[in-house]
């Protein structure tokens, strides 16, 4: 069983997941390499022809790579074997009714989930998540639009937002509808960051939707707190006077909070034309 070979705590029993274990410290390493470690690190000895066979499985498996006679652990398998373990990790320590791992299960168009939150702080670490994985998701080449009415994140989670923007190998784009002296700061910083934002007055445009690669993500808030929201930064024009706490409190007040995903290549096509708007 590989995933043996993947947890420190647990000997690897069979030829194969010892070979996993040594190419994850020493590498590239021959036929004769493996086999000699094999004896001096496990004890054990295993004829050139075991030795073979198991690294034809794994070449087979494509978790490892012949470079010329010498083999190294295969470094895409490395990274789906970290996107694995990350995202049960997430999954287990926040245990989450509404885990991104989901988003596999859409495969055709018109697929769709839907997802439910019970507060804004939930709803953004979401999609701060989605951010945080887009790539081992989509492609490079693959886009990210996000409109918000408006902005609070470098406020809530300046170093997540900037840990995860910078991981980022995609483009992302974010529409503000407000020009709020607040709304002003958090697109400063996001500019700063390498998001590419612009405020926005435009009625027309898909403010409920955020399209990520070919999934659009649409979302309702609850009718109260949307409302506390807009109250808070109608009341707090100035930062120097800005109630941190009250913000935080209206970001985690419990409610209704509603997302539906839909895989949609032509229609998410259709709304990146508004990416048009930042030329």
């Amino acid at each position: 069983m590989i995933i043996r070979a993947l947890l420190p705590k647990l000997t690897p029993k069979t030829v194969k997941e010892k070979i996993i274990v040594l190419l994850a410290s020493e590498f590239p390493l021959t036929v004769k390499d493996l086999k000699l470690k094999i004896k001096s690190n496990f004890n054990v000895s295993v004829s050139y022809q075991s030795v073979h066979k198991e690294l034809n499985h794994l070449i087979s498996d494509e978790i490892i790579i012949n470079d010329n006679k010498k083999y190294l652990l295969n470094v895409e398998w490395i990274k789906q074997v970290g996107l694995f373990s990350d995202l049960i990790v997430s999954n287990y320590t926040s245990q989450k009714k509404h885990s991104i791992n989901k988003l596999l299960e859409l495969k055709n168009d018109g697929d769709s989930l839907s997802f439910d939150f019970e507060s804004y702080a939930q709803l953004d670490n979401y999609f701060l998540e989605l951010i945080d994985y887009f790539n081992e998701f989509f492609e490079k080449d693959k886009k990210i639009l996000m409109h918000y009415s408006h902005n609070w994140w470098p406020l809530m989670y300046p170093l997540r937002e900037k840990e995860v923007v910078a991981k980022l190998k995609s483009e992302i784009y974010c529409l503000c509808g407000a020009n709020s002296n607040i709304d002003k700061f958090c697109i400063n910083f996001e500019k700063g960051i390498g998001i590419k934002v612009l405020y926005v007055n435009n009625p027309h445009l898909h403010w409920h939707l955020n399209v990520m690669g070919d999934l659009i993500f649409s979302f309702y808030g609850d009718d109260s707190i949307n409302k506390d929201i807009n109250d808070f930064f109608i009341k707090y024009k100035e930062l120097r006077n800005l109630d941190l706490k009250g913000l935080t409190d209206i970001i985690q007040k419990k409610g209704k909070f509603r997302v539906l995903v839909v895989k949609d290549s032509q229609f998410a096509k259709s709304i990146l034309e508004e990416i048009k708007i930042f030329n």
